[in-house]
């Protein structure tokens, strides 16, 4: 995926916000893109949210473990009750690095993703090994 100016500036936004992310083998960040603008954001955290245990049965079904919470979930989750959000127009963009700097994969996960579903999201950007790449929903 070749990258547009605007594409860079916010994969650049959720970098610098998964660097705020207190769980040591992985930060991923999370920047929430309407009408061109960030209205939200988040970071992956060791702390348990309760939103997120409940989307992690689609996961986990038989789980009662820890639900840490990713980093789309808690940028999503203060925009769910908004009515004045199209969210057929939002995108996300998702960021994650190795620690030794490199690209990582984070493609959403199913809890994620059905939280993603549920508002009616249709453009995800996320990292990979080789990139970026972009996914759009199709409803």
């Amino acid at each position: 995926m070749k990258l547009s100016k605007s594409h860079k500036a916010y994969f650049s936004a959720a970098k610098a916000v998964s660097e705020l992310g207190d769980f040591l083998q992985t930060k991923i960040g999370c920047a929430v893109i309407y009408k061109h603008k960030i209205i939200s954001s988040g970071y992956n955290r060791c702390k348990t949210a309760p939103l997120q245990k409940k989307y992690n049965k689609y996961r986990f079904p038989d789980d009662d473990g820890m639900h840490c919470a990713h980093a789309e979930l808690m940028a999503l989750s203060p925009l769910i009750d908004r009515d004045d959000i199209d969210f057929s127009r939002v995108s996300l963009y998702i960021y994650r690095e190795y620690k030794h700097g490199g690209l990582a994969p984070c493609r959403c996960c199913n809890s994620c993703m059905h939280l993603v579903k549920e508002l009616g999201i249709r453009h995800i950007y996320y990292t990979t090994r080789d990139g970026f790449a972009h996914e759009e929903i199709v409803y």
